[in-house]
């Protein structure tokens, strides 16, 4: 389907729209936010300088007296004519009056006039009015506080619409509030003019901006959109395989021309990316194929055949080794040295993939050839070590528990070389570690020895060994499965059959791992005594 080249220009001439008009609306509500609170702060401190001025002009003692009187004297009516001339020379000038204050309400003493008033709208002296929300939030604080206006206060008074109301306090001899002097200044007029005059502005703006945009638009037009369509088509043709690289070349030397020989570049450094994804993805294809031969001759290596000795009634047993990689560095072994004795291996071997396996393969062929031999464990142990410390110089070692069981004694000869501690179950108990001597583990040091000890072991005891991977498989929360998990779980299910019972803790590591990726290799095997048959002849 073929695509609209003005898409992109439509898009960018909305965004310059949307821009203009909110940064036209933007401007305009600013300019009316300073334009009103400069006229607002103007008449509220005009306001207020006129009833400062007429505070001092006023005798407190004086107003005490015509509250308490009613009385109209000759100075009264020259004070009233005072204040009308004020109000009268004063725009927009709604109230001014002198009202004493009191706790819950407030008495007037003279309300100011002109002609254009009602009279029925003007207070008499003595007239009381209960306070207003207005009078208690703002008026009665600053009459505590003896002072005049400390705050813009808006109000709605009847018949002139919003008004800004001021005030100053008027002292007697003993310098106590007397009576307090307000004026109500109206500002509904110069609502309308701010408001004709954001209209106007806001007029103005919208017919510059659509000016500025169309410039903005035509300027767009030659510098961004058309070299960017001619790049477009540019790039569409090396998709369609019929691209000219002369087909492209731009003068001005801006970012749409380091894009365009950004492209150029790319084009060639695809096709070298290319060619060598090609090569990489035939060498993994080989590499992955070798890796599937190697885990299956690791595989094949291990005893895999279970029950391995059926003919052997007076022993079972099992064993499981699931690598990390598709080859791992862990392995066990068994196998009859002669009729008489058993010998069981597991080992792990430093590190995983190919050169931990390729390790692992040598040590257990050179232990088993070593028992083979008639060596005993701890001889086997000191032989191997010594030709695995030969030409180590990648400088691995390997774990080695190493058993030798007599079958017809019951007696297991065993060392180990700093591999885990061996789990033993007697027929009647539970399973328990067995703290067993630790030798080093095999090729680190050539002249290493290694000690020897002995178990008896009666019918219906298990021996359960294992390597690493299995106390230290993390869960979500970066918990051990640790031996104590892995002993409770043997417990549980130890009066299963040895493989159900490998299978069991398996599945429990599974469900402890969670979806957190297996980092080492496990390993397990366990061995159950059927049967002693004691040997008449030892």
């Amino acid at each position: 389907m073929k695509r609209k080249d003005v898409g992109l220009r439509k898009k960018i001439i909305c965004i310059i729209c949307i821009l203009i008009l909110l940064m036209s609306i933007v401007l305009v509500l600013i300019s009316y936010k300073a334009f009103y609170d400069a006229h607002i702060n103007f008449y509220h401190d005009k306001a207020l300088g006129i009833v400062k001025m007429l505070a001092e002009e006023v005798d407190g003692d004086k107003v005490s007296y015509y509250i308490e009187t009613c009385d109209k004297d000759e100075e009264y009516d020259e004070m009233l004519k005072h204040f009308n001339r004020v109000k009268e020379n004063t725009s927009g000038l709604s109230y001014l009056y002198i009202m004493v204050p009191y706790e819950d309400y407030f008495v007037y003493v003279l309300d100011a006039y002109t002609k254009e008033d009602d009279m029925n709208n003007i207070s008499q002296l003595g007239d009381r009015f209960e306070y207003g929300k207005t009078e208690i939030e703002y008026l009665l604080p600053d009459v505590k506080a003896k002072s005049p206006s400390t705050q813009i206060v808006h109000g709605e008074d009847v018949g002139f619409g919003k008004s800004i109301s001021v005030w100053a306090p008027v002292f007697d001899k003993n310098g106590e509030v007397a009576a307090m002097i307000e004026a109500d200044y109206e500002i509904s007029g110069l609502e309308k003019a701010i408001n004709n005059y954001v209209y106007k502005m806001l007029l103005f703006l919208i017919l510059a901006m659509a000016g500025i945009t169309v410039i903005m638009i035509k300027v767009m037009d030659i510098t961004v959109i058309n070299p960017v369509i001619k790049l477009t088509k540019y790039v569409q043709s090396y998709k369609a395989g019929t691209m000219k690289m002369s087909g492209c070349r731009f003068k001005e030397d801006n970012e749409i021309k380091w894009l365009a020989d950004s492209f150029d570049e790319m084009i060639e450094k695809i096709g070298l990316y290319v060619s060598d994804i090609e090569r990489v993805t035939a060498e993994k294809e080989r590499i992955s194929a070798e890796l599937n031969i190697a885990t299956q001759i690791q595989a094949d290596m291990l005893p895999c055949i279970f029950p391995p000795f059926p003919e052997r009634t007076e022993i079972d047993l099992y064993a499981s080794m699931t690598p990390a990689k598709e080859v791992g560095g862990d392995f066990y072994d068994f196998f009859l040295v002669d009729d008489n004795h058993l010998a069981l291996v597991i080992a792990d071997v430093s590190g995983k993939g190919v050169p931990a396996a390729l390790f692992m393969v040598i040590t257990k062929t050179l232990i088993k050839n070593q028992l083979l031999l008639g060596s005993s464990p701890k001889e086997t142990l000191e032989v191997v070590n010594k030709q695995l410390c030969e030409n180590n110089e990648a400088e691995m070692f390997v774990t080695v528990w190493l058993g030798v069981y007599e079958i017809s004694a019951g007696i297991l000869t065993a060392v180990n070389a700093g591999h885990e501690y061996p789990i033993l179950k007697r027929s009647l108990g539970v399973f328990e570690v067995v703290k067993d001597k630790h030798g080093l583990v095999l090729a680190a040091m050539e002249d290493a020895r290694y000690k020897e000890y002995t178990m008896k072991l009666e019918k219906g005891d298990r021996l359960f060994v294992y390597t690493d991977g299995v106390v230290e498989a993390t869960n979500g929360q970066q918990e051990l499965f640790g031996v104590d998990r892995m002993i409770t779980v043997l417990n549980r299910i130890s009066g299963e059959t040895t493989e159900v019972m490998l299978r069991g803790l398996e599945r429990e590591l599974d469900s402890f791992a969670g979806d957190e990726p297996q980092f080492d290799d496990i390993t397990m095997l366990v061995l159950q005594i059927n049967e002693v048959k004691e040997d008449s002849n030892r």
